[in-house]
């Protein structure tokens, strides 16, 4: 049953200068659970017992026919469950993914034998049961290690497949791979009876075989149709194996979606997305209405029960009417600014012609309040790590904000975001200075940074990241340039230790191999203590007599405090 808005939804529009609220409404004219007590009726009538589920995934609204919630062999479309649980427990990779891969289009069980072990076996569903929160999904098989014989029933498959749906770790791989499902399976039956020879672009997992507890062939056809808006479940059990059953779910899945499709007079869409920056929130998707298929359709969004939006359909949406083979613009995108707390977002389309309002379905959003920001980078020099980035709150987003830096659990540094970021502020729709740069001396060791935003107004303080630092306490530098002019090596650079970083330290020359000389540095390189933020005389400079051919020079700086000494460099030189 299709829920319609009636006089509780109220469209606005805009006339001459001014909004005024219009009632819209308008009596639904198909039904989908009559289509489908019709497709039952017909298997009934031929003696195969048989059970469908319809469920529309934009709003949840179910329609069955048959025995819905009794049990069926599932045969095939178990796989589904096996993939599901690789894809929730993030195994869904290398040898595992290619195998599920073919178990799913192909339908190939020799795939489903060597991954049903690896997935919980028979207790697979039990697993996808708790994990979904769907206790009526079905049942282990009675046989053991016979997974065809799996007992799922219509419902609880719609469910199902309404769950992964909104599962962003299974709904990307497992949809595709249902849409690129073969004609044939690795065993060599058509598997394209049922949903696809009934309509067109649907992703499908099928399911053929005699694994009932009596024997009986049970033949399944599931998926998702009308551009993945329905799920519909074709549970058939009887008859004689092979092409009779097969046709006979052929014949019921054309009886349930005459024309192609599962039909309303309502209009299609759905909600593709909800994004949030900060309090303002982006909700995306698409609609369009069968009685005018080329006409933008009036978009109507409600927050917590009041109208916060409306407009029509202006987006191009070339997927859409690939899929459906419509022209026009179908696709919306409305953005608006939430309050704290928990809202309930719904999109509606206005119907154009026979039929009613369509929900496309409801979203709920939880702001809390809190800061947002993040710590984009820490850069290191020497001791010395800045570490930058930016943070608002969306109660006060043109105010400047405080944040604090924590180092190992300690406070050492806090500040009010004093830079302009203008990539922020053209982000979230803001004014204001809401970037931060914080520079500190660090100890030897590892150093963990968490940088604050504190809260303003309802919510609390928010973490923007804890950055890890490891100072090892080692001198830094290197060799400039290492030359040689008649028979002598000259070799400069430069050198410091962070723990005395005013002071000089002494530099070591080996020649192949062995010590050549040492000294303190003691040339003045401004270019060093600028770079560095230090003082002191920090270069050196060494010439020495080297041999003809080919010569090794290398540089050390020795150690003060914590730390190694450090090589700065090696060099090869032609005497």
């Amino acid at each position: 049953m299709r829920c319609r808005l009636g006089h509780e939804l109220l469209v606005a529009t805009l006339l001459a200068g001014f909004i005024s609220a219009v009632l819209i409404a308008a009596p639904a004219t198909a039904s989908v659970a009559g289509n489908a007590a019709n497709a039952v009726s017909y298997a009934n009538q031929n003696g195969y017992r048989s059970s469908i589920g319809v469920l529309d995934t934009s709003n949840g609204t179910f329609s069955g026919a048959g025995d819905y919630n009794s049990a069926y062999a599932s045969e095939s479309v178990m796989k589904v469950f096996i993939a599901t649980r690789l894809l929730l427990t993030g195994q869904m990779s290398g040898w595992n993914e290619t195998t599920a891969y073919k178990m799913i289009t192909q339908s190939d069980d020799a795939s489903a034998n060597a991954l049903y072990g690896r997935t919980g076996g028979d207790g697979v569903i039990t697993w996808i049961k708790q994990v979904l929160d769907l206790p009526n999904l079905g049942s282990p098989p009675p046989r053991a290690g016979w997974w065809g014989g799996t007992q799922i029933n219509a419902r609880g498959m719609s469910q199902f497949y309404n769950a992964i749906k909104r599962q962003p770790k299974v709904w990307p791989w497992l949809g595709n791979a249902m849409h690129h499902a073969t004609q044939y399976g690795s065993d060599g039956t058509y598997q394209f009876f049922g949903i696809p020879s009934a309509t067109s672009g649907a992703a499908v997992k099928q399911g053929w075989g005699a694994d009932d507890p009596a024997g009986q062939p049970a033949f399944n056809s599931t998926g998702f149709v009308n551009g993945d808006r329905y799920v519909v479940v074709i549970l058939t059990q009887g008859g004689a194996y092979g092409s009779p059953i097969s046709n006979m779910l052929t014949a019921q899945a054309r009886r349930l979606m005459p024309g192609g499709r599962i039909q309303s007079d309502d209009p299609d869409g759905t909600i593709d997305s909800v994004t949030a920056q900060g309090n303002q929130i982006t909700v995306r998707g698409w609609s369009f209405d069968r009685n005018s298929p080329s006409s933008a359709i009036k978009m109507v969004i409600y927050v917590n029960g009041k109208l916060a939006a409306y407009g029509p359909s202006t987006l191009a949406r070339p997927d859409v009417n690939a899929v459906f083979r419509i022209t026009g613009t179908h696709g919306y995108s409305f953005a608006l600014r939430l309050p704290d707390g928990t809202n309930t977002l719904c999109v509606y389309a206005t119907n154009i012609g026979a039929g009613a309002n369509a929900t496309l379905g409801c979203r709920t959003v939880r702001l809390s309040g809190d800061p947002v920001g993040r710590v984009d980078g820490v850069a290191l020099r020497g001791n010395a790590a800045t570490i930058h980035g930016w943070t608002y709150d969306y109660d006060a987003p043109s105010a400047a904000l405080q944040a604090v830096v924590h180092r190992n659990g300690a406070l050492v540094a806090y500040a009010t975001t004093a830079l302009t970021r203008s990539d922020v502020n053209a982000a979230y729709h803001i004014t204001g200075t809401h970037g931060f740069s914080f520079t500190l001396g660090l100890p030897d060791g590892r150093n963990t940074l968490c940088v604050y935003g504190i809260n303003r107004g309802t919510g609390h303080n928010s973490t923007l990241g804890c950055p890890v630092v490891s100072v090892s306490g080692n001198p830094l530098g290197r060799i400039d340039t290492a030359a040689v002019s008649n028979g002598v090596a000259t070799v400069d650079g430069w050198a410091y230790d962070y723990d005395q970083p005013a002071s000089s330290i002494r530099v070591v020359l080996y020649l192949n191999g062995r010590l050549a000389a040492y000294r303190l540095t003691d040339r003045t390189r401004t270019d060093v203590n600028t770079a560095q933020g230090i003082s002191g005389t920090h270069g050196y400079a060494f010439s020495v007599p080297v041999a003809r051919g080919t010569n090794q020079l290398c540089m050390y700086a020795i150690n003060v405090g914590a730390g190694s000494n450090s090589q700065l460099g090696c060099r090869s030189v032609t005497g």
